[in-house]
């Protein structure tokens, strides 16, 4: 039981960071956080994945989005000892698939604004892709190297 609070706790968590920063930040010009590394500006809505790969094709990514979910708490079902680590990996990655697929759901698109300034190629972001990436490291770390411990 203390484990599924945690993992609550995170997704709750991620969720309203992710959906603040989006309704503060998201409509903003142009704001430099941090000089050389960190600009936030809109950019106009992504109807894509990551890099803008399947651009328009929503109700798609909706679907997909969904079927990772219910897959991830099937897995997440069979994992028997869950350290805080895992809880945090797993809540950050449903977390951050939430917070897009609410937008996606609710808004035909996903709000990106994040900018490295120090890297111009680099695609545009939001904090819900930040913890599902933060999260998928972790769950690798989790996987490789912490899961066998666990089990013995």
């Amino acid at each position: 039981m203390k484990n599924f609070i945690k993992i609550c706790l995170t997704i709750i968590l991620v969720l309203v960071v992710d959906l603040t920063t989006k309704h503060f930040l998201f409509d903003v010009e142009y704001f430099n956080l941090i000089p050389n590394v960190i600009s936030v500006a809109t950019n106009g809505g992504n109807t894509g994945a990551a890099w803008g790969l399947f651009s328009g094709k929503t109700a798609g990514l909706v679907v997909v989005s969904l079927v990772m979910i219910a897959a991830l708490f099937i897995f997440n079902y069979f994992i028997k000892k869950k350290s805080t680590f895992y809880c945090l990996s797993f809540g950050f990655i449903i977390g951050g698939a939430f917070g897009n697929l609410f937008d996606r759901v609710a808004l035909g698109y996903v709000r990106d604004f994040i900018f490295l300034d120090f890297w111009p190629t680099f695609p545009v972001f939001n904090i819900a892709d930040t913890f599902l990436c933060i999260g998928a490291v972790m769950m690798a770390i989790f996987l490789l190297f912490m899961s066998e411990k666990n089990e013995k």
